[in-house]
């Protein structure tokens, strides 16, 4: 794969034995019978497996318990109340956990991020994905009556929030109603008896250590009824000064009551930790000024179609090659290498110590390796070089019934203990995996050393 760079092959006057052999029979499928042009030079047994989708889709995953924290929950407060009594206070109000909500059904369609709609149907827990998170949960407000000891009044509330960063590219001049991050926030009174009236609510967002201002998400303390539901965002702006920084989101919800004095404000924090980093730079904006956030516990997945040949090389690499490079559930991930002198030396290391040699089947045919050069797993960081790796050429056919499939033929060296490929694919179509790539590293905010997965068709 071409990052950054082309690589132009250097054409051979003459191929190895092996590709000079004529035509060979294709794999029990019968899968090379169909085209004749795709299997002259080079075809071996075993050739003509057609191109299958490789990988796992990306989908939201847990992050636990959404759980409200109290300073003084009502148990506290019950067993303090002589000294609430001394100093006054006559109705008190205080909170207590709540049994789950019950399920919120929506249309996908109404609910734009993966955790968004995951979190409604299970509440009680976090879900999130690289860039959004929800988490949703109940939680009652208790008023007592501090003379007699005894429980008067009690509100349920339901708490909803949804966490949505932006890992584009900003040029530091972002203002607050854009921000570099944002929730959506929604409070709504599901029952509420006895002295639990004239209830105000107020929600405020802040970030552990100083990263970013707090936001409210409505105007100061706002009065909800039973039935009602208050929606509100904030908005924050990463203010760290560092190329990378980790913290964490605090939200505190504060309810008053009528004559009632709340002994201290439920707050809950997100359990995923948020980072934002400075560390990319491009045309636009270089190095420094480049800032995006997300959530570094989510393990990314760099999406590609199947439709040209380095993505059919990416495919078979994934499902056929011993370690299953980068497929999720199947195989161990692949990890950033950042440093440019070290994957051009991976580059080197497999597809020029002599073992590719161009194709003249393959129209400027390039030498497009898996695992990525720039990754921690390719073949030249583990030691391996191109003789090490299993050769093949992606071709599509162009008729018989396997018209317009990808199918792959075996050049050399395929066995089931192969740990690298060297694919025979067309310069462009190299880079263009080299790119998305690229693309992918800076949409995704990867930084150096950090996992992902792939997913092709």
């Amino acid at each position: 794969m071409l990052v950054g760079k082309a690589v132009r092959p250097v054409l051979a006057t003459a191929l190895s034995v092996a590709v000079l052999a004529g035509a060979v029979a294709c794999g029990p499928d019968g899968g090379g019978k169909d085209d004749k042009g795709a299997q002259d030079a080079g075809a071996k047994a075993g050739s003509g497996q057609v191109v299958q989708a490789a990988g796992t889709a990306p989908k939201a995953q847990e992050g636990g318990a959404v759980k409200f924290e109290f300073e003084q929950g009502c148990k506290k407060v019950k067993a303090a109340l002589e000294g609430f009594l001394k100093k006054g206070l006559d109705s008190i109000g205080c909170w207590d956990s709540a049994k789950l909500p019950e399920p919120e059904v929506k249309a996908a369609s109404e609910i734009a991020s993966l955790a968004g709609r995951q979190c409604r149907a299970q509440p009680g827990r976090w879900f999130y994905t690289r860039t959004d998170a929800c988490g949703r949960v109940s939680l009652t407000y208790t008023v007592i009556d501090i003379k007699t000891k005894r429980t008067t009044g009690r509100a349920v509330f339901t708490a909803t929030q949804e966490i949505q960063l932006d890992p584009k590219e900003h040029n530091g001049k972002t203002s607050i109603k854009e921000g570099l991050w944002h929730t959506e926030n929604t409070l709504r009174l599901d029952a509420a008896s006895g002295s639990a009236k004239g209830l105000r609510a107020s929600w405020k967002t802040a970030c552990s250590g100083g990263a970013c201002a707090a936001d409210n998400a409505w105007s100061g303390s706002v009065p909800i009824g039973k039935g009602r539901v208050l929606d509100g965002a904030t908005s924050h702006v990463w203010k760290g000064g560092v190329p990378v920084q980790s913290f964490r989101a605090k939200n505190t919800v504060t309810i008053l009551g009528a004559g009632q004095v709340l002994i201290s404000p439920a707050w809950f924090a997100p359990p995923m930790k948020i980072r934002c980093d400075r560390t990319f730079g491009d045309s636009r904006y270089p190095s420094g000024k480049n800032v995006g956030c997300v959530f570094p516990q989510a393990v990314p997945t760099m999406k590609l179609p199947l439709r040209n040949a380095g993505q059919a090389n990416v495919a078979w690499s994934m499902r056929n090659l011993k370690g299953h490079w980068g497929w999720q559930g199947r195989g161990k991930p692949l990890t950033r290498l950042a440093d440019e002198d070290k994957s051009d030396a991976n580059r080197n290391k497999i597809c020029h110590d002599g073992t590719f040699k161009a194709d003249p089947q393959v129209p400027d045919d390039s030498c497009d390796e898996y695992p990525f050069a720039k990754t921690r797993q390719s073949g030249g960081q583990r030691k391996l070089a191109g003789k090490d790796c299993a050769e093949i050429r992606p071709h599509k056919e162009t008729s018989g019934s396997r018209k317009g499939q990808w199918t792959i033929y075996y050049v050399n060296n395929v066995t089931p203990t192969s740990e690298c490929t060297i694919g025979h694919v067309p310069n462009r179509q190299n880079g263009s995996v080299g790119g998305s790539l690229s693309g992918f590293y800076q949409k995704q905010r990867v930084i150096d050393g950090e996992k992902f997965w792939i997913s092709v068709g």
